[in-house]
């Protein structure tokens, strides 16, 4: 699937902004782009290199869908950070979704709990379910385009 092919399923003025945005570029662009934050983040946070090698394993083992979910969560977070700009707490709730990220890849917050997490930033931007749905499934069908990234970028 190519990124164009999602604005068919945008069913609402949220859907239609966030695939209108994604859209103004390319899909290589898209997935280097959740390749360079997983990287960045496993990179340049400080933590034990054991966790660095267990979020690589995990990343490795993760089914498509798993990718999917994980680059849906990190895509979404500009616009959680947009949606929320004008609240005091934005910051602290930005920072709240990158530390259960990296706990996620390292194995210390379960796929539930992350999936739970997910799933309040699509209510919080009020994605539709289809959209949803189908923005998974899209970074799913790239996984190996994502995963060969983050492998290249963390020898």
């Amino acid at each position: 699937m190519k990124l164009n092919e999602l604005k068919k399923y945008s069913q609402n003025n949220f859907d239609k902004e966030i695939i209108d945005r994604m859209s103004k570029d390319s899909d290589t662009n898209l997935n280097n782009y959740i390749i360079n934050v997983i990287c960045d983040l496993l990179q340049n946070i400080p933590i034990e290199e054991s966790l660095i090698n267990s979020a690589k394993e995990n990343i490795n083992k993760y089914e498509d869908n798993n990718i999917g979910k994980l680059s849906t969560y990190i895509s979404l977070i500009p616009y959680v950070q947009l949606k929320l700009k004008d609240r005091n707490d934005s910051y602290i709730i930005v920072n709240l979704l990158l530390e259960i990220l990296i706990s996620y890849m390292v194995g210390y917050v379960n796929e539930e709990a992350f999936n739970n997490k997910l799933l309040e930033i699509k209510e919080t931007l009020q994605i539709s379910e289809e959209f949803y749905k189908q923005l998974v499934y899209y970074f799913a069908s790239n996984k190996l385009n994502i995963v060969d990234g983050i492998n290249k970028k963390m020898k």
